[in-house]
């Protein structure tokens, strides 16, 4: 799920469970409902000057507002014949398990109909 998908999701559950509406949150954030509205139905993208701001009317980080819980649950093992013994390695494989769970996030989204 991609960031902005991801945030979206979070502050919808978050106003459900705190019976907010849009309204409200417009009102925290100095902004219009229908901004609000664009934002949460993905028409526009949340700006990055507007995550802390959410974060902060949400009571949570930003870490935790942008943290994408289906990748946590799902994390990618991958087993390796023989051993890096530098600090290259190392990072060669870090960087490689990115790009695979990256394409993975993409591929789900694919099939999600996103």
């Amino acid at each position: 799920m991609r960031t902005n998908e991801v945030v979206i999701e979070k502050v919808k559950i978050w106003l459900q469970e705190n019976g907010k509406s849009h309204q409200w949150l417009a009102e925290e954030l100095n902004i219009s409902k229908a901004l609000v509205g664009h934002m949460l139905s993905g028409n526009r993208t949340i700006q990055p000057k507007r995550i802390p701001e959410l974060a902060k009317v949400l009571g949570m980080s930003v870490n935790e507002l942008m943290e994408d819980s289906s990748l946590n649950s799902k994390r990618l093992v991958v087993q390796l014949r023989g051993t890096t013994s530098n600090r290259r390695s190392k990072q060669e494989v870090q960087e490689l398990l990115f790009v695979i769970e990256d394409y993975l996030g993409l591929k789900r989204g694919q099939t999600n109909g996103s």
